[in-house]
């Protein structure tokens, strides 16, 4: 018997989509190494950070029937005047391993290239090896560990720099 297909669908995020992107993301910092910090966001920051993302930012949502499974964004990294943008690429564990978080970054990656971003970088706690795995299926090279970076469920974490270059890349 064919195992069951189940669909998914990529779109831009809606205020709407808010509160289980910020529940995805609070379990995360509750539950894992894949994100540094150690403190869920409150509504408020919830707020402030919805209200930070401009026009060279992207944030997007994968859906199916059971709703929101995963969210990526897209955001200029650190300062003005880096032709850089950064990544953040989160998937419901029980639904990991269904190409979803590849799906998200590779959006991603298109939007960049489309806003006229010359770079892409992540920065990923090195214990995450499936992000590190995900971006280097992507053509996402290490660049650099920032060692003991921050300390998170009682032991120092390191984090792992890793980009791509978008100039004339494909997919």
């Amino acid at each position: 018997m064919a195992k069951a297909t189940r669909t998914f669908a990529i779109r831009p995020a809606t205020h709407d989509d808010l509160r289980p992107i910020v529940g995805l993301y609070n379990w995360a910092v509750n539950q894992t190494f894949a994100t540094i910090d150690s403190e869920p966001l409150d509504t408020e920051e919830a707020a402030a950070w919805w209200e930070a993302h401009g026009k060279r930012s992207k944030l997007i949502v994968c859906t199916d029937e059971s709703g929101l499974i995963g969210w990526a964004r897209l955001f200029p990294w650190k300062q003005r005047g880096f032709d850089v943008v950064e990544d953040l690429v989160y998937v419901d564990p029980v639904h990991q391993g269904r190409g979803i978080g590849r799906a998200l970054l590779t959006e991603l990656i298109k939007e960049a290239q489309g806003l006229g971003y010359r770079t892409i970088v992540a920065t990923i706690a090195t214990d995450n090896r499936s992000g590190l795995a995900l971006h280097s299926r992507l053509g996402f090279e290490v660049v650099g560990t920032i060692k003991n970076a921050a300390n998170k469920f009682d032991r120092w974490m390191d984090i792992t720099l890793v980009q791509r270059s978008l100039e004339s890349s494909s997919l």
